[in-house]
């Protein structure tokens, strides 16, 4: 039975209740579809506290009548949380996405702005496509790929705009907020879009991918690997100089100037002679020695570092101290066949372990058929290894491994459309 189908016909009006009212109404709404709690393998929310709440949430609750109903977080949500803390990594993305919202804002809020802002577009690029600006979505972060990529197709033209309203006279009634924005629009706001763009073109890729029909945890797992590849290799002196010299070029064709001193270091602290030759007067003395250098290392190199970080805690094992964070992982070391057909992985065998521990089965007897079935059947995916199953009665030759991939295959990756 598809529990969508149940919940798009059977939905009831929740639109405040107490947490015990809520399980009430999720377990009378599972039961009248004939299917009760105990044969219950997994639930899947976002991360709202009254739902994903560790101790008072409905899937603690739910885990209270079946512990063995994993709660599993979203992945697409996963991903939003991530891009979260990456864009609040560093001072100059709060303000960059902060001035990315309020120009759209100003520039959409006005239909004489819009009109002005269109006519310079096309004054611009003849006979190129009017590309509009796109408002920065509060909870779908990797959506903001488009808002980045408008944002730099538009730039030239938001800026002839705010020059054109400073200019006019008599004054234009927005002049105070374009000259505001005008003067916002420095090195480094054109710096994290530079930045930003390209990592998030790799994140919306993945939550498209992350929110497609019959997604399962193997192939998100797999998806989000080639992410955090991705966004590592950009960690480079040789990228940040190619993104730092695309930044130099685009300001000076907007007449935007580069800093000349680096950023906290306008007025140097003189060090007494007595101290000269301290620790303190090292500290003090420590100065970051080009702008390029101070924007890779506290720009660049932050915002990476968060990402990729970020994209680990979430997805893979090291998540949480979670149990169901650890059984989820381990569920994947089970379809790995290179975990099984070469030298002994400790990881794969502690994988054994954790999910005979919670599952209650046999340990030797799990190891030696999933040692079994891959040396027998090579597979890629989940996807494979469920097709053959199917096709060689594996239930029969492989039980335990056979319940293990099934309730791997049941666990929702994602939410959404649910």
């Amino acid at each position: 039975m598809d529990l969508r189908w149940i919940f798009a016909h059977g939905l009831q009006n929740v639109w405040w209740r107490p947490r015990k009212e809520l399980e009430k109404t999720v377990v009378s709404l599972l039961q009248k579809n004939g299917l009760e709690v105990k044969n219950m393998y997994g639930q899947g929310y976002d991360g709202a506290a009254n739902m994903s709440g560790m101790y008072n949430g409905i899937q603690a609750r739910i885990r209270t009548l079946n512990e063995k109903a994993l709660y599993v977080h979203c992945k697409a949500h996963c991903l939003n949380l991530v891009l979260v803390v990456a864009s609040k990594s560093n001072k100059h993305f709060v303000t960059f996405f902060n001035l990315v919202e309020k120009l759209y804002a100003f520039c959409s809020g006005s239909s004489k702005r819009h009109a002005a802002l269109v006519r310079l577009q096309q004054s611009l690029h003849p006979k190129g496509r009017i590309v509009e600006l796109k408002r920065l979505s509060d909870t779908r972060w990797a959506c903001r790929e488009q808002a980045l990529k408008a944002l730099q197709k538009n730039l030239e033209a938001i800026m002839m705009l705010l020059n054109e309203i400073c200019e006019r006279i008599p004054p234009d009634l927005a002049l105070g907020d374009a000259k505001m924005y005008s003067n916002a629009i420095n090195f480094a706001f054109i710096l994290c879009m530079e930045i930003t763009t390209p990592a998030f073109e790799v994140t919306a890729l993945a939550s498209n991918a992350l929110q497609e029909e019959g997604l399962d945890h193997s192939t998100a797992y797999k998806l989000i690997d080639g992410v955090i590849h991705t966004i590592q290799a950009l960690r480079s002196e040789e990228k940040f100089a190619e993104i730092f010299q695309g930044a130099s070029e685009k300001a000076e064709a907007l007449n935007i100037p580069l800093p000349t001193v680096v950023p906290g270091q306008e007025r140097k602290r003189k060090v007494p002679v007595r101290f000269n030759q301290s620790t303190t007067a090292s500290q003090v003395s420590d100065e970051i020695d080009s702008l390029e250098s101070y924007y890779r290392k506290n720009v660049y190199y932050t915002f990476i570092d968060t990402l990729t970080a970020e994209l680990n805690r979430r997805f893979h094992r090291s998540i949480t101290g979670s149990p169901t964070g650890s059984i989820i992982w381990s569920f994947h070391s089970l379809t790995v066949c290179a975990n099984w057909t070469s030298t002994p992985n400790p990881e794969a065998e502690e994988a054994v372990h954790v999910l005979c521990d919670f599952y209650e089965e046999n340990e030797d007897q799990l190891k030696t058929e999933v040692k079994v079935f891959h040396s027998s059947f090579p597979s890629k995916n989940l996807q494979e290894i469920l097709a053959i199953v199917e096709e060689n009665s594996g239930q029969l030759i492989f039980p335990t491994f056979v319940k293990m991939v099934r309730i791997y295959s049941t666990l929702a990756a994602f939410t959404w459309h649910i």
